[in-house]
């Protein structure tokens, strides 16, 4: 049987040999390993696969929440559960938004926090939250995180969306709450359907719209078609110049279009229906 790896992060050497001392309570079928901090967390992530992260949410340099975000887009499908002494009720909030798979208040009890990683252990993989894309395979996921991390930093964008033509987000970079996210997607997708089917009832069946952008007062949208399938999206802050989001997104579109040739949209996303979608409070959403 193949082991189930968990990995714990912490900043404080005593909790992290308690809780590797504990988890080995687990029996042989899993394998715990140990983390000090966000960076060296995420290099093992990078490396090999976690069933469990189990993170103290105050550390140095990057939070519980920041891995949190990070183990997201490189690693979809490992459950994350959080400790923390600074249980408030916007952490508890950040926490229900990111999808966390469990929560655990300092100081706590050995067998406190066994019975959260038995119940979280318990769950099957197909009641986890996780990105549509769970079917990539982990270098294509990686390509995918990379090249919109790279138009993140050239914008300066709040946050950059791939999404497929029904609505769904398959990959994104950047800190926004999953209602948000999920609300922004099928709006784009909606958008776009919109205006096809307008253009089909003007007699104009042949025109092919790439791209719409709508302006708020503190955040803009901006979505680009990279083909039938999917659709590519950036939200900006008023600083940004519109025709440079226009150029570096256009180009990321074309960059984007030919690694997802390579793969057919049904291994990346199931089946799925979608819901039409208010604009309201999406260009002013509070972000995590």
């Amino acid at each position: 049987m193949t082991k189930k790896h968990i990995l714990i992060v912490d900043d404080a050497k005593d909790i992290l040999f308690l809780l590797q001392l504990s988890l080995k309570k687990l029996g042989s079928d899993f394998e715990v390993s140990t983390a000090m901090d966000g960076p060296a967390a995420l290099e093992k992530i990078r490396q090999e696969k976690f069933a469990l992260v189990l993170a103290d949410y105050m550390m140095p340099g990057m939070t519980g929440i920041d891995l949190a975000r990070e183990i997201r887009q490189v690693a979809p499908n490992t459950r994350l559960v959080l400790m923390t002494a600074y249980d408030t009720p916007l952490l508890r909030e950040q926490v229900q938004s990111m999808a966390l798979s469990g929560f655990v208040s300092k100081p706590f009890t050995v067998p406190q926090v066994m019975r959260v990683i038995n119940q979280v252990l318990a769950q099957s993989p197909q009641s986890l939250p996780t990105e549509r894309h769970a079917a990539l395979d982990a270098n294509l996921s990686q390509t995918l995180h990379n090249t919109l991390k790279i138009l993140y930093n050239k914008i300066g964008a709040r946050y950059v969306v791939l999404l497929d033509s029904a609505g769904q987000p398959i990959k994104w970079v950047g800190q926004v709450q999953q209602k948000n996210l999920a609300r922004l997607s099928r709006f784009v997708a909606s958008n776009f359907r919109t205006v096809a089917e307008l253009a089909a009832s003007l007699g104009d069946n042949s025109r092919n719209f790439k791209s719409s952008y709508f302006e708020g007062d503190d955040y803009n949208i901006f979505a680009y078609q990279i083909n039938d399938d999917f659709l590519l999206t950036v939200v900006f802050g008023d600083s940004e110049k519109p025709g440079t989001v226009w150029l570096y997104t256009r180009q990321t579109a074309a960059r984007l279009q030919i690694i997802l040739e390579r793969v057919s949209k049904s291994s990346i996303v199931g089946d799925n229906t979608t819901v039409a979608s208010e604009f309201d409070d999406l260009l002013g959403g509070e972000t995590a």
